[in-house]
């Protein structure tokens, strides 16, 4: 082997040392993103069964404005009682349909 073929093995030797050096930072960096993902998609299912229980005491809530007697909550329960009913009727329909 000449000089020159020397250099450019060891010039090339450098530039895999490199190559492999960097591709292990990308791969932490790649595990601490994915992880960073996973915990936001459970804050984000802990934030959506946070909301569906607020939902669903805002509709208790509403609901017993209603029996109280002020007439914004209980057009808004009888709204949502026959939705409800629409609902119900519709399951029924399609366990009738089985």
């Amino acid at each position: 082997m000449t000089g020159s073929e020397v250099e450019e093995l060891i010039l090339l030797k450098g530039k895999v040392e490199k190559l492999l050096g960097r591709y292990e930072e990308i791969q932490k960096e790649l595990y601490a993103e994915r992880s960073e993902k996973e915990k936001l998609a459970n804050d984000l299912h802990d934030k959506g069964e946070e909301v569906e229980e607020l939902k669903s005491e805002y509709n208790k809530l509403q609901l017993s404005g209603a029996i109280k007697g002020d007439e914004e909550s209980a057009r808004l329960a009888r709204k949502r009682i026959n939705y409800l009913v629409r609902e119900i009727d519709k399951c029924i329909a399609l366990l009738n349909n089985i």
